[in-house]
């Protein structure tokens, strides 16, 4: 159990060990690396916000670096309040019991200069940035951060409590402003944060039952993941030693002068390429596009008249398809007629064939038929002429008859297939 005046008696001894001289402090802007001892990289802090409230606390921080140009930092703050006397059990408790650990990163604010200090492009890089166009605040420091804590807390503003634990993760932000340097080295510090973030809590609810004064649990187990704002400081930073904070935490560039020539160097060299890199490009890049330009010009010029002649050609090509199309179907047509024509020559040379043939046979049946009939009658009267001619057959004949006796019997006339003529009967030959 912590009483108010235990805290009275504290902040007594503190201020009896700090020397009553005091003067203000000014930011160092020489070109200088110092190293720093044990005692100047350790300062101690507490929070008067807590204090209001009746909770003390106490912080501990420690440069990680040696030198005047390191920016980094751990620290770690203790607070606690737990179950203060009371004649009586109140309506409203507030009681918390936290150890947090932080890490913090310092920087100043750094003013364009038209050289190397350049404003980001980008919103969000803006927002984090150091670099300003001005510096309205030339003696402050400023730093970011993050922490984790672990707390035990009793909470009751209202008709419920709460009480259990909780793991909480988090960022934050903050200012310092140096207020006094004592004669003896030491500083005190003006400090103004806030820490925002996550917590997981494991607790119990409870009541305040005033007839029984008591505090009867409800609820038990109770688990939950919100957002906090875990601290909002206004507090005072005692630093040790004769190295205040307006020698600490200073940009390497401008306490380092061998770093800011090698810095020079770099950023002159590598803007000296990116310039003849720029300048060759733009050379280039104006005959590239002249080049590729013309060549454009040519490819669709080329393309248009490759166009033009595939289609020509193709039109050709369906041309002669056509043509040599009607020209297989001429041909094959004339090979069908000259076949029909064959088929029809050869059908009628073979009917003439067979007319003739038939003629032939009928005339030789006409023949005999006659010699027959001739032989049946040998005792018909002859006439005188006849009869002499049979008795002087030794008679010379003239020159004109004799061939008229060895001459041939000509073949009749093939008569033609539309008007045949049917054979005579045989007495109407007789006749």
């Amino acid at each position: 159990m912590v009483k108010l005046k235990t805290f009275k008696y504290i902040w007594l001894c503190v201020l009896l060990l700090l020397p009553l001289t005091m003067e203000a402090q000014v930011m160092d802007t020489g070109h200088k690396v110092d190293t720093l001892s044990t005692a100047e990289r350790l300062s101690l802090r507490t929070n008067a916000v807590d204090w209001l409230l009746l909770v003390p606390n106490i912080g501990v921080e420690y440069d990680i670096r040696n030198t005047n140009w390191n920016r980094w930092s751990v620290g770690l703050n203790l607070r606690s309040n737990w179950q203060t006397s009371h004649t009586y059990k109140p309506g409203i408790v507030y009681n918390v019991t936290e150890a947090r650990l932080e890490v913090r990163n310092y920087y100043r604010i750094r003013v364009f200069d038209g050289r190397f200090i350049e404003p980001k492009k980008h919103i969000w890089e803006r927002v984090v940035s150091p670099r300003r166009a001005e510096s309205k605040h030339p003696t402050t420091t400023f730093y970011r951060g993050g922490f984790i804590a672990y707390n035990n807390y009793s909470l009751m503003l209202g008709a419920e409590g709460k009480q259990g634990n909780a793991i909480i993760g988090g960022v934050m932000w903050g200012m310092i402003k140096p207020l006094y340097e004592f004669s003896n080295g030491n500083s005190l510090d003006l400090e103004f944060a806030a820490s925002a973030g996550v917590a997981y809590a494991k607790y119990d609810t409870y009541t305040h039952e005033r007839s029984d004064d008591c505090y009867p649990i409800q609820q038990t187990g109770k688990t939950t993941i919100m957002p906090v704002i875990n601290e909002l400081r206004v507090g005072f930073v005692y630093r040790f030693g004769k190295y205040p904070i307006t020698k600490k935490y200073r940009w390497r560039y401008d306490a380092d002068l061998a770093y800011q020539e090698m810095i020079d160097s770099t950023i002159l060299a590598n803007r000296n390429a990116a310039e003849a890199k720029h300048l060759s490009d733009s050379i280039y890049g104006k005959i590239s596009n002249v080049f590729w330009d013309r060549y454009e010009q040519l490819a669709k010029k080329n393309k248009a008249r490759n166009e033009k002649e595939a289609a020509e050609a193709k039109k050709a090509a369906e041309a002669k398809k056509v043509a040599d199309k009607k020209a297989a179907e001429a041909k094959k047509a004339a090979e069908k007629q000259a076949a029909a024509d064959k088929k029809a020559a050869e059908k009628a040379a073979a009917e003439e064939q067979k007319k003739a043939a038939k003629a032939a046979k009928e005339a030789h049946e006409a023949n005999g038929a006659n010699e027959a009939n001739e032989a049946q009658s040998p005792n018909a009267p002859q006439s005188p002429n006849e009869a002499q001619e049979a008795q002087s057959p030794n008679e010379p004949q003239s020159p004109t008859e004799a061939p008229e006796a060895n001459k041939p019997t000509e073949a009749p006339e093939p008569q033609s297939p539309e008007s045949p003529e049917s054979p005579q009967p045989e007495e109407e030959k007789k006749e």
